[in-house]
């Protein structure tokens, strides 16, 4: 008989104590600053691609969008380990988001009314920007487990996921004060603070992997069993199916705003905003969770309870109580995802967790689109 709470108390790790080492400063300085030109380059690109140029339906165009999303993902996504196990951490990150400033900038040339193929470097610049972002997210996310002791990983991991969404406000802050009129602006802002985030990687003095792939190769079938080791695929498994479902939910609910009050943008940054918001308190409580339950226990109160809000969802159609469901999935999810993370990251062999960690990245994110794309679509010629 598993217990659903832990025998002992685990040892508490307060966030603001790891803000003492000076290179998780740096990382996490440099990330949010990353993650704030992300949230405005991808409103400012959503706006002028899919709501710009769209004739149909926002949430149509949206799935096209998706869809789109998918090519980086899965082009990029079976490398980004091996890219990271291979090469200085340190190093792919700094020049990685020079790179990342260089295309950013670029997509001022999708706002040029007088240029004819706008809509093509738009295009190709999110794509490139999506391929880079699953590359460096696999290279900081496996340098955390450097840069804090094996206890503090879940703090270091929710830390890092609540600097995610205040970055998220901060981007979409920006675009709604200064870029939704001026679009280009949005892009050269993003830009710099793309190169800020460069600077700040490249003073990281830790030692945070990679570089090790010729002295420590191994084998597809010895990175199998890596990945079929209990832990891991559990926590694989657990966390992909709930990103699925959690997608679904999302994307079926946006079509709902949108055929109830024909919002579009509005109506899909509301879900969004909503989902932020329980990411957001599911990254505070993720902590004193993971201190009080053990990960079965998360896992089977993650699923129970998004399956509670869905179900009443599904019983009381109501806007209010579809985005009040999202908020309290997006918020089981993260305390799920987080313990994930840092089992992820504790046990995979240093050499190769850029690898295992890549799949497990690339396993949710696809599920996560997968769901979306069967929601918008469910839901556009069914029901609700």
């Amino acid at each position: 008989m598993k217990q659903l709470r832990r025998a002992t108390t685990a040892v508490h790790v307060r966030r603001r104590d790891l803000f003492k080492y000076i290179d998780f400063r740096r990382t996490m300085c440099a990330q949010f600053s990353s993650q704030v030109a992300d949230a405005l380059t991808t409103i400012t690109l959503a706006n002028v691609l899919v709501f710009k140029f769209s004739d149909g339906p926002s949430l149509t165009a949206m799935a096209s969008t998706l869809m789109v999303s998918l090519i980086p993902l899965i082009l990029v996504g079976p490398i980004a380990g091996d890219l990271t196990d291979r090469f200085d951490r340190i190093r792919l990150l700094s020049r990685g988001h020079l790179a990342r400033a260089v295309f950013t900038a670029m997509a001022v040339f999708s706002t040029l009314e007088f240029f004819s193929g706008r809509r093509i470097v738009g295009y190709f610049c999110f794509c490139i920007l999506l391929g880079l972002t699953r590359i460096l997210y696999t290279a900081r996310a496996t340098s955390l487990s450097f840069l804090v002791r094996r206890h503090e990983l879940v703090a270091a991991d929710s830390s890092s996921l609540i600097l995610s969404v205040l970055a998220g406000v901060c981007g979409s802050s920006i675009y709604f004060a200064i870029t939704h009129r001026m679009p280009a602006a949005g892009f050269v802002v993003a830009a710099l603070l793309q190169l800020f985030a460069a600077r700040n990687y490249g003073r990281i003095e830790t030692v945070i992997g990679g570089g090790q792939q010729i002295r420590n190769k191994i084998s597809y079938g010895q990175l199998f069993k890596q990945l079929c080791s209990p832990k891991t695929r559990f926590a694989m498994s657990a966390t992909t199916s709930h990103r699925f479902l959690l997608g679904i939910c999302i994307a079926s609910i946006a079509v709902m705003i949108d055929n109830s009050f024909n919002m579009q943008t509005t109506g899909y940054l509301a879900v969004l905003g909503f989902s932020a918001s329980g990411s957001f308190l599911g990254s505070i409580s993720a902590e004193w969770i993971s201190e009080q339950f053990p990960r079965r226990t998360i896992t089977v109160i993650a699923f129970a309870l998004a399956s509670t809000v869905i179900g009443v969802a599904t019983v009381f159609v109501h806007p209010r109580i579809a985005l009040g469901s999202v908020l309290l999935c997006a918020f089981a999810f993260q305390n799920l995802r987080v313990r994930s993370d840092a089992t992820i990251q504790a046990n995979s062999p240093k050499a190769n967790i850029g690898k295992i960690f890549a799949a497990y990245d690339l396993l949710y994110n696809f599920a996560f689109i997968s769901g979306c794309i069967i929601g918008i679509a469910t839901t556009s010629s069914l029901s609700y």
